[in-house]
């Protein structure tokens, strides 16, 4: 591809140098957005803008490409892209914020109680020997029976296998945080 025939033909609203940067770098822009949570609509929608803004910059006579075309317009199309990224996250922030503004102060503590009770388990296996954390993840979350855990993790009789579990419930009982003993 000609570049300076290319950007020529936009220069003159030529249809067909439009059309081959549809061809040859709409898929690349496509793959940057969807790499950056993106879908394949936002980036149809993503490069329809980056095409509006070369109507609008190149048929300008003070307009001079410092780049190649290839990189002009992944340019324009990322910030345009990382634009959206930082409004949405934005909208999301005020979304939060207006949902908090809606809420008594009841209401509001005890969305928070409910965070931090879903946060206490985490708490009390960061404190934990690995091994017991296995050990009760496994014995607790897997689904499997007793008999296939007792051989799976190695212990000789039911009788250890037991031991082992009450001494890893004490150890997680003893590192409950001060703060949810007291409730």
């Amino acid at each position: 591809m000609d570049e300076q025939k290319t950007v020529t033909g936009l220069k003159e609203r030529n249809n067909a140098a439009y059309n081959l940067l549809y061809t040859f770098y709409y898929p690349t822009i496509e793959k940057f957005v969807i790499r950056n949570s993106g879908t394949a609509a936002d980036a149809e929608d993503v490069f329809q803008e980056t095409i509006i803004v070369l109507l609008d910059k190149v048929p300008k006579e003070d307009f001079i490409l410092t780049s190649s075309i290839k990189t002009y317009i992944h340019a324009v199309a990322s910030n345009l892209w990382l634009k959206r990224l930082r409004q949405a996250k934005r909208a999301a922030k005020l979304q939060l914020d207006y949902e908090l503004h809606d809420m008594s102060l009841a209401e509001w503590e005890e969305k928070e109680a409910g965070k931090a009770s879903g946060n206490i388990i985490q708490r009390i296996f960061e404190r934990m020997t690995r091994h017991c954390v296995i050990f009760l993840t496994k014995t607790f979350l897997s689904g499997a029976s007793r008999e296939k855990l007792i051989d799976e993790m190695g212990y000789k009789n039911p009788h250890t296998f037991d031991n082992q579990k009450y001494k890893c419930l004490e150890q997680a009982r003893k590192k409950i945080p001060a703060d949810r003993v007291m409730e």
